[in-house]
């Protein structure tokens, strides 16, 4: 069950709106969010708790506690999670040695393919690959 202590409303960039459990990050202005432009991309907000699908219409994205996300392959249960691509689904970090990561936190559940939706820890912070 998701439960949270942080859930702020942005401001949507992209023109095709946002879907429910993705990962979004900070947009052109204070305010605004957008999916991610790649794999790994920093400055992550959270995730969405609901879609939106008008660009500019606010959607409320988790920014602590636990969240819904969608995965984007398999994730093994207590594994740390960053952004997989543009669509906003997270993966298991497999980044080369000494790759600075960007983690959005880590998986409560697991996943065994892509598309399954998973509970996460939300722990935004980087590292870097062992």
């Amino acid at each position: 069950m998701s439960s949270y202590i942080l859930d702020k409303a942005y401001a949507i960039e992209d023109a095709g709106g946002v879907e429910a459990f993705r990962a979004v990050i900070q947009g052109t202005n204070a305010g605004d969010a957008g999916l991610p432009a790649a794999a790994n991309d920093g400055s992550i907000l959270g995730v969405t708790v609901h879609g939106q699908t008008r660009q500019g219409g606010h959607v409320a994205v988790r920014k602590a506690g636990i969240a819904r996300v969608v995965a984007a392959g398999a994730i093994s249960l207590g594994a740390p999670v960053n952004i997989s691509g543009t669509s906003g689904k997270v993966k298991a970090i497999n980044e080369a040695a000494s790759t600075k990561i960007e983690c959005l936190g880590f998986a409560e559940t697991a996943a065994s393919a892509d598309g399954d939706v998973i509970e996460i820890f939300i722990s935004i912070h980087e590292r870097t690959a062992p």
